[in-house]
């Protein structure tokens, strides 16, 4: 977990909270982007909203691994979150908050969003290029 990251979470979250209350993220990629770009202005190398790369290995159901990089010229710096996704509402977070319902979120959907959203900014981790394999 990386304190700067969550401390911005802590810092900004009624503007995730406002985006939510709007309209229902249509995937998982959506709330990555929202948490990415309420991440504090922390020079150079940061993370990037516009260069989230998400990987999907899974079918009906796997893990979702989302690469971002930094800012800048040919990124040096890159982090990863793993969200891990099931095919209904009864095995899928996602998808159990939204309910297959198109009516605007109520106040307990965007509670549950806030919360994936922590769950995401929690789980980001930085890449270690200096580690020996």
């Amino acid at each position: 977990m990386i304190k700067e990251f969550v401390d911005a979470y802590m810092n900004r979250q009624e503007e995730l909270r406002s985006k939510f209350k709007e309209k229902h993220p249509e995937n998982y990629l959506e709330i990555v982007r929202s948490v990415v770009g309420i991440l504090p202005e922390l020079g150079y190398d940061q993370p990037d909203v516009e260069r989230i790369h998400e990987i999907d290995d899974g079918d009906w159901q796997g893990t979702l691994v989302y690469i971002i990089g930094g800012t800048g010229y040919q990124p040096n710096t890159y982090w990863y979150v793993r969200v891990s996704y099931g095919s209904c509402s009864g095995c899928d977070t996602l998808e159990g908050i939204r309910e297959y319902d198109d009516d605007p979120p109520n106040e307990e959907q965007v509670k549950d969003y806030m919360t994936l959203a922590l769950h995401i900014i929690q789980g980001l981790k930085q890449m270690d290029d200096d580690t020996e394999v």
